[in-house]
């Protein structure tokens, strides 16, 4: 006789003569997006006081309670023993019962993980140069973060350089972080993993960066002596020279150039100065910061408002600025701060000055400071640039990124405590053979003979020739593709069992050859997008060698093989009891000498008195 005990948020519930039924599923040949939890059909419980209370009388209409819309902690207690800690419990409906509903062994973060859709470019990332970012220059010699890779570009070409990679435990672990799930890969398989890369193969900017690294100016005023014209019509207008004040990875944003205005109230009023002239086009700019100057003046200015700073693109006034401080300090000396906060539209070639104006024709000026320009995002990154690791992952989902490294050495998933996924060769379920529980006498057999109660012969999503793919690229010439072929004809003739979201690499001179550089018919260079690749770092070399999916299938595919060939699905009625069901483990198989095989789990359904319906797949 079972006697259950549930408790929800710690609090026991009044069960009356509700039965649970409970049922255990492993993700045996599941794709790890569809991983299935353990869960419980529906429980009716009786609608008494306790119950209610405990539902916050969520059953009126009028009820405010937000108990409905929220996930419970659950504990479910057989015959006095805990079968399930931590599980999840979901109020369904009420009527004449309060109908909830039990999940366990599933894994909440990780459902964000595959059902959010987040790219890896949506990982969070900083600003710390190693960490986040790496200049993209040449570095003399290849390393493991810039790798010996032919990508198409002649070797002392001075416009290129390798492209940086990442590996794939660095895009793992971030995802583990930010998502709150743990991965818990075998150590024989991460001996691969840890050896995978990623190149980076996109050359994506980041205002992130942009925002953090802005370029500096300093820069002085040019004197009465500088301004060419020759009269003394030429006001007060005195140009402020720009002095760039930046890191090597920021001289091909723009450049300071000489810059000629002529004002159109007079052709005598030209000012020659020194400007920042875009080497992009239509490049917001944002400009901010304080410009503090010391000027000179003839007269004592009667007004503040004759004292401004002209913001100019090319001849074009686009902001004038009047000072939020105006001091004399003797001798028709002047100090005068403003505050520029402004947005400016900057074409390629497009100059942006500063012009002090007076109003007075005797007015010169002396040096100013701190002040920012930051750039908007160009789309792009060139060479000697600062290049951004995260927003240059590939445009992959974060979960078919997981699948794909999971498929590629043989691993199916299962949930591992609160918020883990325990990753599992196939190869355990035979590895797994000596630990084999014996349900040989918990068997409740159907028939006189020993006969299974069911036996079905074909898996589900299981085809004649199971294809292995990598994403299809019309420029790699090989095929690396590979196949697992089951010898049954009353099943669809083919599948795609994995397709992977990374192209296939040829191999050149002993390297992966990913045609991304090439040259046109005057010899300049050229960039080609191109598709996701996965590699293996071999000492400074990325290479492709090993990343075969027939040598996948090889090394990782064994157990897969004899499983989906000639299967045999048995269905049994098995007495477990409550120590059988805490202690179940979806990895390691049970065996029944009536058959005189071992046998895999699939699902277990809980019935009345301790009896379960199994379904098992033959090893």
């Amino acid at each position: 006789m079972i006697r259950d005990e549930l408790y929800i948020n710690n609090t026991k519930v009044d069960l009356g003569k509700t039965d649970i039924t409970l049922s255990y599923k492993s993700n045996l040949l599941t794709d790890i997006s569809k991983i299935v939890s353990n869960s419980s059909y529906t429980i009716k419980l009786p609608k008494t006081a306790r119950n209610l209370a405990l539902i916050e009388c969520s059953h009126m209409p009028s009820s405010t309670s937000r108990y409905p819309y929220l996930k419970h902690k659950g504990t479910l207690l057989r015959n006095g023993i805990e079968i399930i800690k931590d599980a999840i419990v979901v109020l369904l409906e009420t009527g004449e019962f309060i109908e909830i509903a039990l999940t366990w062994g599933n894994v909440t973060n990780f459902a964000g993980v595959v059902n959010d859709g987040k790219k890896l470019t949506d990982l969070e990332y900083g600003t710390e140069e190693g960490v986040d970012w790496v200049v993209w220059n040449n570095k003399g010699s290849n390393s493991v973060q810039f790798p010996l890779i032919d990508y198409g570009f002649n070797s002392g070409d001075p416009n290129v350089w390798y492209h940086p990679v990442v590996t794939v435990k660095w895009i793992l672990d971030k995802i583990q972080e930010q998502s709150g799930v743990t991965f818990n890969f075998p150590s024989e398989k991460l001996t691969v993993i840890n050896r995978m890369i990623i190149p980076l193969l996109t050359r994506n900017d980041s205002q992130k960066l942009y925002d953090k690294y802005r370029i500096n100016f300093t820069g002085d005023g040019v004197s009465r002596e500088q301004l060419t014209g020759g009269s003394t019509q030429l006001s007060g207008n005195i140009g402020l020279n720009i002095k760039f004040n930046g890191d090597s990875t920021q001289l091909k944003y723009g450049n300071i150039r000489e810059f000629t205005y002529q004002s159109s109230v007079s052709p005598f009023r030209t000012l020659t100065t020194r400007g920042f002239s875009s080497s992009h086009d239509s490049v917001n700019t944002k400009v901010k910061g304080i410009v503090l100057t010391t000027f000179t003046m003839a007269y004592n200015p009667s007004n503040i408002d004759k004292v401004y700073l002209e913001i100019r693109v090319n001849e074009s006034l686009v902001h004038s600025i009047k000072p939020t401080s105006f001091q004399e300090i003797g001798n028709k000396q002047y100090n005068a701060g403003f505050n520029i906060d402004a947005t400016v539209s900057l074409k390629q070639e497009d100059t942006l000055f500063f012009v002090l104006n007076t109003n007075d024709t005797t007015t010169t000026a002396s040096q100013y400071t701190d002040l920012n320009l930051t750039l908007s995002a160009r789309g792009e990154v060139l060479f000697g640039e600062k290049l951004p690791l995260v927003p240059n992952l590939p445009d992959v989902k974060q979960i078919d990124f997981i699948k794909a490294i999971a498929s590629m050495v043989g691993l199916f998933a299962l949930p591992d405590g609160v918020n883990g996924i325990k990753f599992i060769p196939f190869d355990n379920l035979s590895a797994n053979k000596s630990k084999a529980v014996d349900w040989t006498n918990r068997v409740i057999m159907a028939y006189r003979s020993a006969t299974p109660r069911s036996l079905k012969y074909t898996l589900d999503n299981i085809a004649q020739n199971n294809r292995f793919r990598y994403k299809e690229d019309d420029k790699v010439k090989g095929d690396y593709d590979g196949n697992i072929q089951v010898n049954d004809a009353t099943i669809d003739y083919e599948r795609d069992a994995i397709k992977l979201p990374f192209s296939a690499c040829d191999t050149k001179n002993g390297v992966a050859y990913i045609p991304m550089y090439s040259y046109n018919e005057n010899g300049e260079l050229q960039y080609n997008k191109t598709n996701p690749r996965i590699l293996l770092l071999d000492g400074t070399k990325g290479v492709f060698k090993g990343l075969e999916w027939t040598t996948l299938i090889a090394n990782n595919y064994q157990t897969y093989k004899g499983l989906i060939n000639d299967a045999k699905v048995v269905t049994e009625y098995i007495r477990l009891n409550s120590i059988d069901l805490r202690d179940l483990e979806m990895d390691v198989p049970v065996y029944l000498a009536q058959y005189g095989c071992y046998l895999a789990i699939i699902e277990i359904k809980t019935n009345e008195n301790d009896i379960c319906e199994c379904k098992l797949l033959k090893l």
